[in-house]
């Protein structure tokens, strides 16, 4: 499997003048793992969340999922501070690469487990994900981990995903419902074609406590 240095433009204001360096593999699946590829709805959430960066501006950040850290990148220049998670060994030391060779000050990159969410992630403003509901097995323990760490209920989770798939959609709807989460889907499709065309089904969840 070879590696690839990719940039990713990132429209701040209407002006493409932020350009995001990522470390990703060619291949789908790498090293047990699909997240050292950047996927359809990160392209799409960070594309949405720079036309929508006041709801970011000052705000401490989590991103769950993280894979090669475009996302909570794409974040970095106007939240107060990020925190990148994911669990794989090969993702993690992804996403430092890409905050070391953006010279990110205001982001960390730490290992967290859904099925043991702990302290390890301080307190926070907004959670981020985009690309994490393709595994029904997986999404009992992604809701228990967002309602973890919404626990204000002034705090907001974002969720970007593509619907491969309408029953795991379903079942992440589901899930969401059980862990007493309400949802609200936000249009998403003016943004869609800035950073990568051809994009389907991509949606936007915005969850908070009940």
């Amino acid at each position: 499997t070879s590696s690839l240095s990719s940039g990713i433009n990132a429209e701040y204001g209407g002006n493409w003048n932020t350009f995001v360096v990522t470390h990703e593999t060619v291949s789908m699946c790498s090293k047990g793992t699909t997240g050292l590829q950047s996927w359809q709805a990160c392209f799409v959430g960070c594309s949405w969340a720079a036309q929508n960066r006041e709801l970011f501006s000052g705000k401490r950040v989590v991103e769950l999922g993280c894979g090669v850290g475009l996302l909570g990148a794409s974040l970095a220049p106007f939240s107060s501070h990020v925190t990148m998670t994911d669990h794989h060994s090969s993702v993690l030391e992804s996403a430092r690469k890409t905050v070391e060779v953006n010279k990110f000050e205001n982001v960390d990159v730490v290992g967290l487990d859904w099925r043991n969410p702990s302290t390890v992630v301080e307190e926070c403003d907004i959670v981020v994900a985009a690309d994490v509901v393709f595994d029904p097995a997986l999404l009992p323990d992604l809701c228990k981990t967002i309602k973890f760490l919404l626990k204000r209920p002034d705090n907001v989770c974002f969720l970007f995903y593509t619907v491969r798939n309408s029953a795991t959609y379903e079942c992440m709807l589901h899930c969401l419902t059980q862990s007493e989460l309400k949802y609200e889907a936000v249009d998403v499709t003016s943004v869609e074609h800035y950073l990568v065309k051809g994009v389907n089904d991509v949606r936007l969840l915005k969850i908070s406590r009940c």
